[in-house]
């Protein structure tokens, strides 16, 4: 697979995505106590996930081993969420984006999910 840059920002769901947004969150701490793993599996593509924990945000290829969230998603859907033209909100409300545990660890984490967001955004 051949990597597209958009700019400077590697093309979603490439290596090279997982690796800028692996780095931009070994720069960033968060309040120790707080504990969150979130998955997201591309149906037919990568899976990765986000562990927080210990003060520290971590991002890595491959399933995480207990997840308190994980999102599922066809690549069509995952892509345009990657890229900001798709609400991930709408995706679950039209039942492109599945959701599998206990969603209210994202309610409880909301504030920590916001940062996470805007760490991520120039990925």
């Amino acid at each position: 697979m051949t990597t597209r840059r958009l700019g400077s920002v590697p093309e979603p769901l490439t290596e090279a995505w997982f690796e800028a947004m692996a780095e931009a969150a070994a720069g960033r701490s968060v309040a120790d106590g707080v504990s969150l793993v979130l998955e997201y599996r591309v149906i037919g593509g990568p899976t990765w996930h986000l562990a927080v924990a210990d003060g520290t945000i971590r991002v890595a290829t491959g399933s995480a081993e207990a997840p308190d969230m994980s999102f599922h998603a066809e690549w069509a859907t995952a892509l345009a969420m990657a890229d900001g033209s798709l609400d991930p909100l709408q995706a679950v409300i039209d039942g492109d984006l599945l959701l599998h545990g206990d969603p209210r660890s994202l309610v409880t984490a909301r504030d920590l999910l916001d940062d996470v967001g805007d760490l991520f955004s120039n990925c």
